[in-house]
């Protein structure tokens, strides 16, 4: 593969990409799951929490890990499938291989994450071409 640099205008830049991934089943209150990792320096524009299933417990708090240093938290309110949560934020992953991920605050239900995030302009991207 040959390492490309791209225009600060070129699409690869200016279009808004995202990762979901999902998780059933959180064993316990401190499962860390929905691992983000980058493969070139990107900032991550918003992370949006959907339940599936609920859990046991009426409320909890979620941790968002960025390398595994706590980053910012967010409240699923009443714990109910169906409910979401959008969290707006610019955490900057600097470099290859730079870590997100969600830290449960309550084991049980099912949960969709996902990441929208935006290749920072200048970083190299790998190419087939």
């Amino acid at each position: 593969m040959a390492l490309r640099s791209f225009a600060y205008d070129d699409p690869n830049y200016t279009l808004t990409r995202q990762f979901c991934s999902d998780k059933a089943d959180i064993a316990s209150s401190a499962e860390v799951f929905a691992s983000f990792r980058s493969r070139v320096k990107v900032v991550v524009n918003s992370i949006t929490a959907y339940i599936v299933s609920a859990a046991s417990a009426a409320s909890a708090v979620y941790t968002v890990l960025r390398s595994g240093s706590a980053n910012t938290t967010f409240t699923f309110g009443a714990g109910t499938a169906g409910n979401m949560t959008v969290i707006s934020c610019a955490i900057t992953l600097e470099s290859a291989g730079d870590l997100l991920s969600i830290k449960s605050g309550q084991g049980g239900g099912e949960y969709q994450i996902l990441y929208e995030y935006n290749v920072i302009p200048g970083a190299s991207l790998y190419s087939n071409q």
